[in-house]
This record gives C-alpha cells, sequence and structure tokens, in this order.
C-alpha cells in the first residue's frame, strides 16, 4: 500500500511539474508577444494577451520577466527537492538536487554579472538566460528523478 501511494504521489508530481513548465511557457510567450508587438496569435498556446499589458512599459515588463524567472526557478526547486525527498528520503539525493539547482543559478548569474562588468550584457545573456532556463523546466527534476531512480535500483540489485 504504502509503494503505490508513493508512485500515484511521484506521478502527481511529474504533472504538476509539466502543468506547471506549460503554465511558465504560456505565460513568458504572452509577455513576449507584448513586449516584441507581435499580432496575435504570435505565441504557440494561443493564449490572446490581456489589454492590460499593453499599458506598461517595456521596462516594466521586462522586470516581470525577471521576477518570474527567479520565482519559478524557486518553485521548480522546490518541486523538485519536495519530490525527491518524499520518494527517497535520501538526504544525499537531497543535497544533490540543492547543488544542482545552486550551480545552475550561480553558473547563470556569474555569467550575466561577468556580462555586466565587462560591459557586453548582450553578448552574454543568451548564455545566461540559456543556463537559468534549465533551472524552471521540467527536464532537471525528471532528470533527477530517473538518476536518483536508478541508481536507488542498482543499490538494491547488489545487496541481493
Amino acid at each position: 500500500m504504502r509503494n503505490s501511494f508513493k508512485n500515484i504521489s511521484a506521478a502527481v508530481f511529474v504533472v504538476i511539474i509539466f502543468f506547471i513548465g506549460y503554465l511558465r511557457e504560456t505565460i513568458f510567450l504572452v509577455l513576449n508577444s507584448v513586449l516584441n508587438k507581435y499580432p496575435f496569435p504570435y505565441n504557440n498556446s494561443y493564449v490572446s494577451p490581456p489589454n492590460f499589458l499593453y499599458s506598461y512599459s517595456s521596462q516594466t515588463l521586462i522586470t516581470v520577466k525577471w521576477v518570474l524567472t527567479f520565482g519559478f526557478s524557486i518553485l521548480f526547486f522546490m518541486i523538485s527537492w519536495v519530490l525527491i525527498h518524499f520518494y527517497f528520503k535520501n538526504r544525499r539525493f537531497n543535497k544533490i538536487t540543492v547543488w544542482v539547482y545552486l550551480f545552475l543559478v550561480g553558473v547563470s548569474f556569474l555569467t550575466a554579472a561577468l556580462g555586466i562588468l565587462l560591459g557586453n550584457f548582450d553578448e552574454t545573456y543568451t548564455l545566461s538566460r540559456f543556463v537559468i532556463g534549465f533551472a524552471q523546466s521540467p527536464l532537471i527534476p525528471l532528470v533527477l528523478f530517473v538518476l536518483f531512480y536508478f541508481k536507488t535500483k542498482m543499490e538494491q540489485q547488489e545487496l541481493t
């Protein structure tokens, strides 16, 4: 019974991870369509941007995107950590999860900071954005889960 609850919980977390990933993608596509003044239906989700977004300046929308980037990165980290913690109950896996997210955020931050310090932010933005994109996508929690799952299975087989 406990194993089936654990598996159902993991499946629910995977669905939540994908839903939040879709929601994040839709929000950013809508913001980008307003920022770049693309006509509807520019975005793949075919969500028409709400009219109130057009009343904000480009700088305000860019600030909103930065805040959302930070927020979604934290949200994906928290969901990943909770999934790993409750499914595996392994402190080492929890630490690896934390370090992976810290690494992604750190590399992104250092890349952006280096670009700002050298006056080349436009040149480093793409790399910084690419790296932080991993921290706010379903890819990292799913890869970590699969790696930890197979690591656990291999350790169990060695014991038998």
